[in-house]
C-alpha cells in the first residue's frame, strides 16, 4: 500500500486565526475551491506516493534532519494570485528573515533522495494555499482578494508535520503520521 505524503510547517495560532477569518469572508465567492481551515499549512516538501512500510524510515530521516533546528520566524506579506497570468491559486505569501528554512528544505531533499525517496524537487516557495481557482475570477474579486488584510507580525513556526493526504471528491483529508516540535 502507498501513502501520498508531504512535509509541512504548521501555522501558528495568530496566523491560523487571521487566515481562517479571511477564508470565512471569501468562501461565498464562486469559482474557487477554498481550503478547509483545518488544512492550512506551509508545504515544505511534497513526497508523492510512499510505500507504507517505508514510513518509519522516512520519519527517522526527517527527525534526523530537524534535530538541530529552531523555530522559523516568518511573517505573512499578503494575499496573492498565482501565477500572475491565468492564476490557478489564491495564497498567502510569507517573508523570511534568514535562509534557515531554505537550508532545511535543501537538506531534507538531499537526504531523502540519497535514501531512495523521490520528493518533488521544485524550489521552496513560502506560501499557504487558501484556494484553487476553478474558473476565471472577475477583476473586482481579484482586487478584493489581493487587498485583503492579514496578520503581518513575525511569528515563530515551530511544528513540522509528516502528513498522509487522502484525496476525495469533496477535497483532501490530511492524517498526521508524525510531528516534530522545534525549540
Amino acid at each position: 500500500m502507498k501513502y501520498r505524503c508531504f512535509i509541512a510547517l504548521e501555522t501558528p495560532d495568530a496566523v491560523h486565526a487571521s487566515l481562517s477569518a479571511k477564508l470565512r469572508l471569501l468562501r461565498p465567492q464562486p469559482g474557487v475551491k477554498w481550503v478547509e481551515e483545518q488544512n492550512l499549512h506551509l508545504t515544505l516538501l511534497f513526497l508523492g506516493d510512499v510505500e507504507a512500510g517505508l514510513i518509519p524510515e522516512l520519519e527517522a530521516l526527517i527527525r534526523e534532519n530537524v534535530s538541530g533546528c529552531r523555530t522559523f520566524p516568518l511573517a505573512l506579506k499578503g494575499l496573492e494570485l498565482f501565477p500572475a497570468r491565468a492564476p490557478r491559486l489564491v495564497w498567502a505569501s510569507l517573508a523570511h528573515r534568514d535562509e534557515e528554512l531554505f537550508r532545511l528544505h535543501k537538506e531534507l531533499l538531499g537526504s531523502l533522495r540519497r535514501n531512495g525517496f523521490e520528493p518533488d524537487p521544485k524550489p521552496l516557495k513560502l506560501h499557504i494555499t487558501l484556494g484553487r481557482i476553478r474558473n476565471q475570477l472577475p477583476p473586482l474579486l481579484e482586487k478584493e482578494i489581493m487587498a485583503g488584510e492579514v496578520e503581518r507580525s513575525w511569528q515563530n513556526y515551530g511544528t513540522l508535520t509528516l502528513y498522509r493526504s487522502v484525496l476525495k471528491p469533496e477535497g483532501p483529508t490530511y492524517h498526521v503520521l508524525e510531528q516534530y516540535k522545534m525549540p
